[in-house]
């Protein structure tokens, strides 16, 4: 999905727990063929796509910790969940788009690191903001540079709903009475009314 969220923020004094449960989790999601029912997530695209998520996930290996490694021999174009923790924020993984089963996760312990963070990218498609404060929420929702922030929820919304992002994530909107404008011709014209 093309707001598949790649980088997660964890609060320092969670994060050891908070990657334990995570790592439990992504173990069960396994690449395989989609047409057997007990597969829990299918290969990608083609061979072409999987050598270059594999690539990033070369790269990634050098310098940073891997805490799931999601390399498979099941097919070609099999890759299962890659979690690689404590990355560089400058690093190649951090930055690039993956399109891919791979997810980066930085520690935080502000408010003000975490949107730094966040915000020091390229892309703004989607945000999320996990919270049970309502004033942090609206807080970090406003400063987050993101077409779409979901607040205790991921990719919710509906054709009602403007999508679309900010920075290198595209311009315009999709859905909504938004998204008319891209398929409309605007003209302006000036008439003098003197001789």
């Amino acid at each position: 999905m093309c707001i598949a969220g790649t980088r997660l923020l964890v609060e320092e004094s969670i994060a050891d727990r908070f990657l334990a449960l995570l790592q439990q989790q992504a173990k069960n999601w396994q690449p395989g063929n989609p047409l057997d029912p007990a597969c829990t997530m299918g290969t990608l695209i083609d061979n072409a796509h999987a050598d270059t998520v594999q690539s990033f996930i070369r790269d990634g290996e050098a310098g940073n910790t891997l805490l799931l490694d999601g390399r498979s021999d099941a097919h070609p174009a099999a890759v299962g969940p890659t979690i690689f923790v404590d990355v560089d924020p400058t690093s190649h993984i951090s930055r690039d788009e993956i399109f891919g089963p791979v997810l980066v996760v930085n520690r935080f312990r502000t408010e003000d690191e975490a949107l730094q963070l966040a915000n020091d990218s390229d892309y703004g498609l989607g945000a999320a903001v996990w919270t049970g404060s309502l004033n942090r929420a609206h807080r970090m929702s406003r400063r987050l540079k993101a077409g779409s922030v979901f607040v205790n929820n991921y990719n919710d919304g509906d054709m009602t709903v403007p999508f679309g992002g900010y920075k290198q994530s595209g311009n315009g909107r999709d859905k909504s009475l938004h998204a008319l404008e891209k398929f409309s011709e605007l003209k302006t014209i000036w008439i003098a009314l003197e001789p």
